[in-house]
């Protein structure tokens, strides 16, 4: 079977936007530099129709989630050696301990060299994070009571004898008023994970999608062929991938950097004609009644900060910024700085790491997605989505 669309992320995403894709870039334009603060799937950024790695057009993406953008590097750096880890069986055991591999590699400080170097990844770690989100539900999350003792024996999480620390010589009461000082303070400690059943409701997701299989072995005698364990198309989508990437700045750490006027602006944009086209994704706010723990690190407040940022910059007539969000979160602070709501949603099958399931009235919100573009965005040639949000 040969994979058709390689322009998507291989792993499920909350939220994901490539539904919205062609009416964001219908408002953006051809920008000089596309920016996109809040990269989750890099759905908007695949579905770019213009064409990609040109000269004087720049490029950059920035996500909080450090596993997440360490995937995204190894795939932009390493994809074969990407793909060769991201390829395993769908496995509970092999879910729970490589989670717990997971956390102590975030947990020890390596997540800190994506910031310090623009290049700097690790492949195993990314190709394991990819093969976990695809075999669960939702985005990868510590906090359960599941961890490994010094022996590589999974052990739960004993919360009652933690404060107490080791048996030894009893000279004096040991310190127990409180949670732990020092290297015994409670921050030192690694978080754990979740052990629960892996996906196994459908056929497969991302990388382990029945597109990227092959026939494995092809005869029962002898010297019968067979594939390697890296699935080649799996290979081929992550070298699509890096090709696309090879020039796009991916970076690691707070939204705020990445707007700033001189990130966004560019030669092109600073003494040109040129544009920023800034793309803001944030998790969806407290306000839209929606679950928290949806993403690797969520945050229910962003969202009003990033309200607060297109407010005072939407004018800029050197910025086109388009706002994702729900309905009601926005409009009231946007209307009147000339900002315009349009519903991109459309009748179908859910998308963005929902469950597929027809629009049957069964409590999805997705309906509710809107898009708010500031006031230098392009006008639309025909507006039928736009909404009387703002009458």
């Amino acid at each position: 079977m040969t994979l058709k669309n390689l322009a998507k992320a291989p792993f499920p995403w909350f939220g994901g936007k490539s539904k919205a894709a062609p009416l964001v870039w219908e408002l953006l334009g051809d920008v000089d530099h596309y920016v996109e603060p809040f990269a989750g799937s890099l759905a908007v950024l695949l579905n770019r129709p213009h064409v990609p790695n040109r000269s004087y057009h720049s490029e950059t993406v920035n996500d909080i989630d450090g596993l997440l953008v360490n995937a995204w590097r190894a795939i932009q750096w390493h994809p074969e050696e990407t793909a060769e880890h991201a390829s395993w069986p769908t496995s509970e055991i092999d879910r729970t301990a490589r989670e717990i591999a997971l956390v102590r590699w975030r947990e020890q400080g390596l997540v800190g060299k994506l910031a310090g170097s623009p290049k700097w990844c690790d492949t195993e770690m990314a190709g394991w994070w990819l093969w976990g989100v695809c075999v669960k539900i939702g985005a990868f999350t510590v906090g359960g009571p599941w961890t490994a003792d010094n022996n590589g024996m999974i052990v739960k999480i004993d919360r009652k004898a933690e404060s107490r620390g080791e048996p030894g010589v009893m000279r004096g009461l040991p310190h127990v008023s409180d949670n732990g000082k020092g290297v015994n303070h409670a921050a030192t400690r690694e978080p754990g994970v979740k052990r629960g059943l892996p996906h196994i409701a459908n056929d497969g997701k991302g990388v382990n999608r029945p597109a990227t299989r092959e026939p494995g072995v092809l005869s029962d005698q002898p010297g019968n062929e067979f594939h390697p364990n890296t699935m080649p198309e799996l290979i081929r989508w992550f070298q699509w991938l890096s090709a696309r990437l090879r020039h796009v700045r991916i970076l690691n750490g707070g939204w705020e950097r990445t707007v700033t006027t001189g990130v966004t602006k560019t030669l092109n944009v600073r003494i040109g004609d040129g544009h920023a086209g800034i793309f803001l994704d944030p998790p969806y706010a407290d306000t839209a009644n929606r679950s928290k723990g949806l993403y690797g690190v969520d945050d229910l407040d962003v969202a009003h900060l990033v309200k607060t940022w297109c407010a005072k910059n939407g004018g800029d007539p050197d910025r086109r910024i388009v706002l994702a969000g729900y309905d009601g979160e926005h409009d009231n602070e946007l209307a009147d700085l000339g900002w315009t709501a349009h519903e991109w949603f459309t009748t179908g099958y859910l998308q963005g790491g929902y469950s597929q399931q027809s629009q049957d009235g069964s409590g999805h919100q997705q309906h509710r997605e809107r898009l708010w573009a500031s006031p230098h965005c392009l006008t639309l040639a025909a507006q039928p989505d736009q909404i009387a949000l703002f009458d």
